[in-house]
């Protein structure tokens, strides 16, 4: 009997499969979209609603597929790629991408996961800065206040073991603790009332 695959990597695996397969029908009803438009009929709520629903639904399946999905060794998130998943799906987060270039995909699934942890403790909203310190990558979040869930926060620092019950919107922490540790990467945080500060 073969040995069991590596939980982490099996998880990338059906990531990225949920996020392919969904992916083209998603661009199916976008791509229908587009053509009514060009159909010479006048614009209606209805089909600007639906416009927009489907673009925000094509940019979560992308983070979704870098947060969730397979990182090969060697490959590459283009600069203008990840800046926009980063600052343009939706949230609620006021964020900066400041790391000039292309990006690592495991480099760029090591940020996103951090950044939907930052989301889950900014539910008011906040401002978020993405740069590089030498090969590192620093997430500093700042807001009026914040919601930060004590135990999956003191899990991530390291401070504490895994909750024993996790809701499937707090898998990020989970799996950035998982993914950090298989890349060998160390996870500093510091954290306080109003600041969140993500090294990795």
């Amino acid at each position: 009997m073969t040995d069991r695959p590596d939980a982490t990597a099996l998880v990338a695996l059906v990531g990225s499969r949920i996020a392919h397969d969904l992916a083209s029908p998603i661009g199916a009803i976008a791509n229908g979209v587009e053509l009514l438009g060009l159909t010479g009929r006048e614009a209606s709520p209805e089909l600007d609603l639906i416009a927009e629903s489907v673009a925000n639904a094509s940019a979560r399946i992308k983070t979704f597929r870098i947060a969730f999905g397979a990182a090969q060794a060697g490959q590459v998130v283009p600069e203008a790629e990840i800046a926009a998943l980063a600052t343009g799906d939706g949230r609620r987060l006021e964020i900066a991408w400041r790391v000039p270039g292309d990006v690592a995909r495991a480099d760029a699934k090591l940020a996103v996961l951090a950044l939907m942890c930052l989301e889950a403790a900014l539910p008011w909203g906040g401002r978020v800065t993405v740069t590089r310190d030498g090969t590192a990558l620093q997430i500093a979040a700042s807001a009026d206040r914040t919601k930060a869930d004590t135990a999956l926060w003191d899990f991530l620092a390291g401070l504490a073991p895994a909750p024993e019950s996790v809701a499937p919107a707090q898998v990020q922490f989970l799996l950035l603790a998982a993914e950090a540790a298989a890349q060998s990467r160390a996870l500093h945080l510091s954290r306080g009332e109003t600041a969140i500060r993500i090294a990795l």
